[in-house]
């Protein structure tokens, strides 16, 4: 229970929003203050699990784990498949999740639609590109992006990302830790989260639970210590009526991604029309639009 827990572990655990859930003004001030909101059990663990589950017998099946009977707790297979999204994406397992219906649904999920109209209002859209993220034990991959400190796309000032952990994800599997307050800066000392310093946050993650942060608060994920992959996934939204970086709405040929896959399906929801892109290079490289005043944080420097 939570009156029982030492006080440092209180203070390193994020703070659970779920009684602002309905309250927009409550759920953008505490963007505001601390640049993250998190809500324990919001999305149905049942199903989160099992999206988990059938993603992680997808990458079993396509040689990245040891074969058996459980894919959760599979170990890895050598060599390593892909570390960097785009080695992912030309892996033929890993796009095979891109096109599971029930990890790219998950957006349109009631509750968590809900929360990021809440959070967003009526303009806000989730961009077609939704990242399933396969995060390698430290034993096997000690270097990993995603453990880098770091903030995401400046030129997107508003620009939330749900992370949502499918299946249980425990600080020793690499849960993501975030550092509130830090939205209200534009700099960040990029370096190895190693282990979880003063003043951040992260819990031990229960499929169910959703952490949505700011595109400007600084996070990172920390190590995986166990001997099986951490699988959870990225959904990101903005408002729409702002610039949006092509890469994550629109496919080579021009169409929106996913449209051929899932547009017949009834959750299935088109970007708006009109919606203005522009290109950012990929993994934040390339040219930038000047990132608009943010509506939902302010920046000291």
């Amino acid at each position: 229970m939570l009156g029982t827990m030492p006080a440092m572990t209180r203070h390193r655990e994020l703070e659970d929003s779920s009684a602002l859930l309905g309250d927009h003004e409550a759920l953008r001030a505490r963007i505001a203050a601390d640049g993250y909101v998190f809500v324990r059990g919001l999305l149905d663990a049942g199903t989160m699990a099992d999206v988990g589950r059938h993603g992680l017998a997808t990458l079993q099946h396509a040689g990245w784990t040891e074969s058996g009977d459980d894919p959760v707790g599979a170990p890895p297979r050598l060599p390593v498949r892909a570390v960097r999204m785009r080695h992912a994406l030309a892996d033929p397992g890993y796009r095979r999740i891109l096109a599971d219906e029930g990890f790219a649904r998950v957006p349109f999920v009631a509750p968590l639609s809900e929360l990021m109209e809440q959070v967003l209002g009526p303009g806000g859209f989730c961009y077609p590109l939704r990242v399933p993220r396969v995060v390698y034990p430290a034993e096997v991959v000690p270097r990993q992006p995603g453990n880098f400190v770091h903030k995401d796309y400046k030129a997107v000032q508003d620009m939330f990302t749900c992370w949502v952990p499918l299946g249980r994800v425990p600080t020793t599997l690499g849960g993501l830790a975030v550092l509130p307050g830090s939205q209200t800066s534009a700099s960040v000392r990029p370096r190895p989260l190693a282990r979880l310093e003063p003043g951040w946050r992260t819990t031990d993650y229960q499929p169910g639970d959703v952490l949505v942060f700011h595109c400007m608060t600084t996070h990172a994920a920390l190590p995986n210590r166990e001997h099986r992959m951490r699988f959870s996934a990225e959904y990101r939204w903005q408002l729409a009526e702002e610039p949006a970086p092509r890469r994550l709405v629109f496919g080579p040929r021009g169409r929106e991604i996913g449209s051929q896959l899932f547009g017949h399906c009834r959750w299935w929801r088109s970007v708006a029309g009109g919606l203005t892109v522009f290109d950012d290079g990929g993994d934040g490289a390339g040219p930038r639009l000047p990132a608009p005043p943010s509506r939902f944080v302010r920046l000291s420097s």
